[in-house]
């Protein structure tokens, strides 16, 4: 339906990222009722951990790994063999050689479960297995730590 909506390939990745993000926003309640008794992630590598590992495993029922870290420690890469949003799709013709990458929501997931915990980050697709990678991965751009907003009233 999105792509019949669209006008291209990069519209649809827009439109996915979109839902993903607002997935995300909500999917991030339930990610820490369901894990409260976890310690608090005390920097962005702790975090990309508990993306890959917890976050992946509990929504997806597959785990990432993370790796590729620039040097000032904000970008990553979530690399994960199964895709269990790619299993029964098969991309048009012209659109597998890497334009549409239909596991966009995961991205928009990402970034809006970051955000409702005070980070903004990019995401974006490398590799695609539905584009003929060999495996997925996501790069994940830390931008900014949003800062806490003090309630109005205290000091």
């Amino acid at each position: 339906q999105l792509l019949r909506d669209n006008t291209s390939a990069e519209d649809v990745n827009v439109q996915l990222d979109r839902m993903g993000h607002s997935i995300g926003v909500r999917l991030v309640e339930e990610f820490l009722a369901k894990t409260a008794g976890m310690t608090r992630c005390r920097d962005f590598a702790d975090t990309a951990e508990v993306i890959a590992k917890v976050a992946f495993k509990m929504f997806l029922g597959v785990s990432a790994n993370v790796g590729q870290w620039s040097a000032d420690r904000k970008q990553f890469s979530l690399t994960f063999d199964e895709n269990p949003l790619s299993e029964f799709v098969e991309l048009p013709e012209n659109l597998a050689e890497g334009k549409l990458h239909f596991s966009n929501i995961l991205c928009g997931v990402i970034r809006g479960a970051l955000e409702m915990l005070q980070m903004r980050v990019e995401c974006k697709f490398v590799r695609d297995t539905l584009t003929g990678n060999d495996a997925n991965e996501i790069r994940v751009i830390r931008k900014e730590v949003i800062p806490e907003e003090k309630p109005i009233g205290d000091s």
